[in-house]
């Protein structure tokens, strides 16, 4: 015979009557079961605290720049004015400056320069390495050029790294460079100005001619700062230290000299 459905429901609810009914003995009363939220113990301590650390503001001046370093040397091959050594504000604060704060932290990234009108911008770029592309409709050719360690700027070196020289492509490619630790490149092209990579933990100034490098470790740290020769320009430096507090801003002002 078959049985019909709702049969197999009432013969389990009538064992679930009784087992509900079933005195209960000393051993289910020392059954406790452990609430939802005792069941999750907790894995997580207080937060590690954060690392002492203060930041750096340098600003970077040349006064009285000479009109020479303030004007445009001549043309690019694109018959472009080409752009002065410096743009400097009118409290002589210089931009596009190398700016290395001793001990500072930080990542490299890629840097990225691109021609455009037969001039290489940004003029100062850093990174461990290079991608180059060309906003030209024809196929140019770069050179990168190992000059200088980022640890010693002011000492041109004979590198051992040859020379490269670099075909691009039309609009739309790119090339890609691996860069030394701690090198300085110039990429240069033809009747134009070079654009300078620094392959280190280095900062470039602002319009303003300031850079912030944020969370130095206390303490007393040296800076420097280099202006990379270009628009005709020799290259210019300067140097001093600054003493780092935690939690706060160290300010400091360097003058460029030849």
């Amino acid at each position: 015979m078959r049985r019909a459905p709702w049969l197999a429901l009432t013969a389990l609810s009538g064992l679930a009557a009784c087992s509900s009914s079933k005195p209960r003995t000393p051993e289910d009363a020392k059954r406790v079961t452990a609430p939802a939220d005792a069941a999750i113990a907790p894995t997580d301590g207080p937060p590690a605290p954060k690392p002492p650390f203060g930041d750096v503001q340098v600003r970077v001046e040349w006064t009285n720049v000479p009109p020479a370093a303030r004007s445009s040397p001549g043309k690019t091959a694109c018959g472009t004015p080409r752009a002065p050594a410096v743009a400097p504000t009118t409290t002589w604060g210089i931009p596009d400056v190398i700016v290395l704060v001793d001990g500072a932290p930080g990542a490299l990234a890629e840097a990225r320069v691109r021609l455009v009108d037969c001039s290489l911008s940004p003029r100062i770029a850093i990174g461990s390495a290079l991608l180059i592309d060309s906003a030209a409709d024809r196929p140019a050719q770069v050179v990168l050029s190992h000059r200088a360690r980022a640890s010693d700027l002011r000492v041109e070196i004979k590198s051992a790294i040859p020379a490269r020289t670099i075909q691009l492509p039309i609009a739309g490619h790119a090339v890609s460079a691996k860069l030394a630790d701690d090198a300085v490149f110039e990429l240069t092209m033809d009747k134009g100005d070079p654009a300078w990579i620094v392959a280190a933990h280095a900062a470039v100034t602002d319009p303003s001619g300031v850079v912030l490098v944020r969370e130095v470790p206390p303490g007393v740290h040296a800076v420097r700062a280099w202006l990379p020769p270009r628009g005709d320009q020799p290259a210019r430096h300067a140097a001093g230290q600054v003493t780092v507090v935690d939690g706060d801003l160290a300010e400091l002002t360097l003058q460029l000299v030849p």
